[in-house]
């Protein structure tokens, strides 16, 4: 039985992907954002045809949907943050790169990509470990909306479970591009 030649480490080769860990790190977080990121879609879709119900309810039958604005409210914690780790990974975010694209490079692209992607993880876990917070007090207090008397708990959920996915996408991306500013390798879009 014939083994497969295993892929040689070139200059071209980034260092991360020779970090065993790190990549299988990265295979598990990416088979999680592919379902989160579809859940987001699947949300957005139940918003558009739920607008679509109440247009036709309140201009055809002049029934206007009761908690429309309510429902849609909870709904857009889960369409905003179950897809940014996925955005994170594909490199969706707008980004402004005129001066790090064509200024920088080599090694010091990659430490000012750890600067910036540092302060992202900083600011997303003080946001994932403060919505968490809010989350279990409402559950423990009850907190519902006003007319439909729907719980916000699972609304606010969704951020600090999409917060955290992002962190660990954010903490990948740093060691990505620690090994790569170490080897002194430019290569971008990792």
């Amino acid at each position: 039985m014939q083994e497969h030649p295993k892929r040689a480490e070139t200059s071209e080769t980034a260092r991360w992907e020779r970090s065993v860990p790190i990549v299988y790190l990265n295979r598990w977080l990416s088979a999680i954002e592919g379902p989160l990121n579809v859940a987001g879609a699947i949300l957005i879709m139940f918003i558009m045809l739920l607008t679509v119900c109440e247009i036709i309810r309140r201009y055809v039958f002049d029934m206007p949907i009761s908690g429309y604005f309510e429902v849609v409210e909870l709904v857009m914690a889960g369409v905003v943050f179950f897809g940014l780790a996925f955005t994170q990974r594909v490199g969706g975010n707008v980004r402004m790169e005129l001066f790090i694209t064509r200024v920088v490079k080599g090694r010091a692209y990659h430490i000012t990509e750890c600067l910036t992607l540092l302060l992202a993880l900083f600011v997303f876990v003080v946001i994932a470990i403060y919505s968490l917070q809010s989350t279990l007090y409402d559950l423990k207090l009850g907190g519902t909306t006003y007319v439909l008397y729907l719980p916000t708990w699972p609304s606010k959920l969704c951020i600090p479970i999409g917060s955290f996915f992002l962190c660990l996408r954010l903490a990948i991306q740093i060691i990505q591009h620690s090994l790569q500013a170490v080897a002194g390798v430019e290569k971008r879009g990792l």
